[in-house]
């Protein structure tokens, strides 16, 4: 698969990297989502650029937060979901 990767903290054209990446298999309960798009926020360009209080473990991988796009495959046991099923994905928290 490809993935945007932000290799270091800094300016968006200098540290995103366009990679390929092995695909991962879903564990039980889980889905695997072919995203289609993914937003990119105001507070991820803070990150990006080292400026929001708190700076990932460099590379890292974003969109997996909110997104859209189709079900390609489904882990043991997950119940509610088929393969080839749209989604919107707005992953919460816990509090």
């Amino acid at each position: 698969m490809r993935a945007l990767a932000v290799v270091r903290a800094g300016e968006p054209v200098d540290v995103l990297r366009l990679e390929s990446r092995p695909v991962p298999a879903p564990e039980a309960g889980q889905a695997l989502i072919r995203v289609k798009a993914t937003p990119i926020h105001a507070s991820d360009l803070h990150v990006l650029r080292g400026r929001y209080g708190f700076s990932p473990e460099f590379p890292v991988v974003g969109g997996h937060m909110e997104c859209v796009g189709r079900i390609d495959a489904l882990g043991p046991a997950t119940e509610g979901l088929r393969a080839g099923e749209r989604v919107v994905v707005a992953a919460l928290l816990p509090a």
